[in-house]
């Protein structure tokens, strides 16, 4: 279908946390909030209430009617519509907060004066997440469901990029930003048919980029959305500079990296990228992608490119970008891809063996040297205590005499217990005990700083045994 001729440009600067809403009002509601902000927005921050005419209000959203009852009625549903920010998180702030869309509206004498709130008026101002809207492609919109995925897509497209994708979404998020009840369409498969896939279409038609939609999966049941888009226009900004196509390349997606490099354009490398499984033919596709279906494309079109050069080197090609795109669309096999994977996967294996052996000798040479340290400071603390008090070694010396046959053996009678204890290695260890407990708190001390820096490398230790085990 021919898509509409485009009008001269209106954009209105809108922030994210207002697009990310609970969507409870209707299609003409939401453009007539886009069309106030786009009228107030140069005076947000020196005026606290804005006016325009019921006349450009009417042409700036598309409506002829000049039902009062309507327009009243539409600001009522705005002041009772619900601001919060973020319903994605999108900027990862910790800070929640919550308005109405509108704090007051006024009608009189063919005049529209409306006021925000004082927060909502800073975040709209000065938005540090924002989408610009185009208000005359949004007159071309016939579903609020449309309207408010539309918002959502531009919101992360961006406008100097030439595609952009929306993390996945819970399923009861996107309800919620639709505007959708449960009860309205509990089956997910009537709530895609009924809600996003006619939103998805009409923005493919009406506006200047194409939305894909992947669908996050356990098992058959869906458990989020995530949605791609592409510009297939390069409309001029403002002031006739025309934007670059991906002015950043370390910026695109990887699979439009790898595809370009092996020589499909930037177009085809997008197209395949937005479409995901869904560009390979239907009965040719793989059975089961797993859950993370975007992680098994990426496999899968490496598993294309890596046929496509081996062809190359064996002179069996003769259109490189035609063959990668019948590969890609009709899942050539490769199973020397497999095969080379297998191989890789065991090298790599045996080289984070390796890499953990040399490890595992590095940590208990660790301990080794901390036991060694810890040994020569309870030494020297041992001297010590025997060097100031002899007397704990008489006492020692006389039981010991008494009851080991062994300390007998090695004990000289004619030196002190001190000369004893620093003339023979053998006769310090008898010692010990007893110069351990004359000062038990400063020797203790001493094992638990020591204990702790082992336990430490024992902890190293368990992990890597763990880790070897699971591989």
């Amino acid at each position: 279908m021919a898509k509409p001729k485009r009008e001269t440009r209106q954009e209105v600067i809108k922030n994210s946390a207002a697009i990310q809403i609970d969507n409870q009002i209707t299609l003409l509601q939401r453009r007539t909030w886009n069309a106030f902000l786009f009228h107030a927005y140069n005076t947000l921050e020196t005026e606290e209430e804005h006016s325009i005419s019921l006349q450009d209000l009417a042409r700036l959203i598309g409506y002829g009617s000049h039902d009062m009852e309507y327009l009243k009625e539409a600001s009522r549903a705005m002041m009772r519509c619900i601001v919060e920010w973020d319903v994605l998180d999108k900027d990862g702030s910790p800070e929640w907060g919550a308005t109405a869309l509108l704090a007051q509206v006024k009608i009189k004498r063919g005049m529209c004066t409306y006021a925000y709130s004082p927060e909502l008026r800073r975040r709209l101002h000065n938005p540090a997440m924002y989408a610009r809207l185009d208000l005359n492609l949004q007159k071309q919109f016939t579903s609020k469901y449309s309207l408010a995925l539309w918002e959502l897509c531009t919101d992360y497209l961006g406008s100097g990029r030439e595609y952009g994708e929306t993390p996945f979404i819970p399923v009861e998020a996107f309800r919620k930003l639709m505007g959708v009840t449960e009860s309205m369409y509990p089956a997910f498969m009537n709530f895609n048919q009924k809600v996003v896939k006619p939103a998805v279409d009409e923005i493919n038609t009406v506006s200047d980029f194409q939305v894909a939609v992947d669908y996050q999966r356990q098992g058959r049941k869906v458990l989020a959305l995530k949605f791609k888009m592409r510009r297939v226009a390069l409309l001029p900004e403002p002031n006739n500079a025309q934007r670059k196509l991906f002015p950043e390349l370390e910026d695109m997606p990887v699979i439009v990296k790898e595809l370009r490099d092996a020589g499909l354009s930037t177009q085809d490398a997008l197209e395949i990228w937005q479409q995901g499984f869904g560009y390979v033919d239907e009965s040719l596709r793989p059975s089961d992608a797993g859950e993370d279906a975007d992680v098994a494309f990426v496999q899968y079109i490496r598993e294309k490119i890596h046929l496509l050069k081996r062809r190359q080197v064996s002179g069996k090609v003769e259109n490189s970008t035609g063959f990668l795109l019948q590969a890609i669309r009709q899942n050539y096999a490769n199973p020397e891809f497999v095969y080379e994977l297998q191989r890789e996967a065991s090298a790599i294996r045996q080289q984070a063996k390796q890499v953990q052996e040399k490890q595992v000798k590095v940590l208990e040479q660790q301990k080794a040297d901390i036991k060694s340290a810890r040994d020569r400071e309870l030494d020297h603390m041992r001297d010590q205590v025997a060097s100031e008090a002899p007397d704990v070694l008489e006492q020692a010396a006389a039981a010991l005499l008494a009851a080991n046959n062994g300390f007998r053996f090695l004990y000289k009678r004619d030196m002190t217990a001190l000369e004893n204890y620093q003339s023979s290695t053998s006769i310090r260890v008898f010692f010990s005990s007893y110069l351990e407990q004359y000062q038990p708190a400063c020797f203790e001390a001493i094992k638990e700083r020591y204990a702790a820096r082992l336990a430490a490398i024992d902890a190293q230790l368990v992990a890597m045994c763990h880790e070897k085990s699971a591989h």
